[in-house]
């Protein structure tokens, strides 16, 4: 689903009805939020048409990751890249940190969308962007990744690198957190609402458990939701709770 950014990370999302997908439920989503002078996000599965004409008309600037599913604006794109790939004209951004025995290592780079993307299909597009990853965890071998993007933003390499770190962050902060942490891909929950709700009860507790800031030991968020389920003062304190 979209992250909308303004240089701060937001994430929203929308139930995905029945015999339906997430290009359905993404101009649903954008139509009910205020995402003017914003920068939204979007994978691959977004990067429509309709979708980046209904961003630019809300008054906002799109972002989007190009895939297989637009083979022409890839094609394009991934060739004026390879053209231009000597050319003073490419901004380029390199940075690289480690993290918990993770090193990764990225090369951001932009051209004008100018004569590369129709602006009668992707409109305002002003910056297509290329954005190489390499990731070495521990002693696994290196895990190379390319993406492509077109945004309606006049971009900096930089800015682009920043764009697309917040959009993952939402991915890693949220998802996965649920996923490790309290099992959401394993549920069997599946009857009537119960998903939903179960869903946004999970989101509600990996809130609380985040706003408590007393940890010192910076214990994992698996083990405070273990910790709060077993000392009943614990848990008060997570909810923010006082007793009578």
């Amino acid at each position: 689903m979209p992250s909308l950014r303004n240089w701060a990370s937001f994430s929203a999302r929308e139930k995905v009805a029945a015999k339906s997908n997430e290009i359905t439920a993404i101009p649903e989503l954008l139509q009910a939020l205020q995402i003017k002078g914003l920068l939204v996000t979007i994978d691959a599965m977004g990067c429509q048409r309709n979708i980046a004409r209904q961003i630019t008309d809300q008054g906002a600037d799109y972002l989007l990751a190009v895939k297989g599913n637009q083979p022409a604006l890839l094609e394009a794109i991934q060739t004026d890249f390879i053209d231009q790939s000597q050319s003073p004209v490419v901004d380029r951004h390199r940075q690289a940190h480690k993290s918990r025995g993770r090193i990764v290592g990225q090369i951001a780079s932009v051209l004008p969308a100018e004569g590369t993307v129709d602006v009668a299909d992707w409109p305002k597009c002003k910056t297509i962007g290329l954005v190489d990853s390499l990731r070495k965890v521990g002693d696994d071998e290196s895990n190379f990744e390319r993406r492509y993007y077109i945004s309606s933003r006049e971009l900096t390499a930089e800015q682009l690198a920043v764009a697309v770190r917040g959009h993952w962050a939402v991915e890693n902060r949220l998802h996965w957190v649920l996923d490790v942490s309290f099992g959401e891909d394993a549920s069997t929950v599946r009857k009537d609402n119960a998903p939903q709700n179960l869903s946004l009860l999970k989101k509600i507790v990996l809130n609380l458990i985040r706003l408590d800031t007393t940890d010192q030991k910076k214990t994992s968020l698996r083990l405070k939701r273990k910790a709060a389920a077993w000392d009943d003062d614990f848990r008060v304190k997570i909810m923010g709770l006082i007793r009578l």
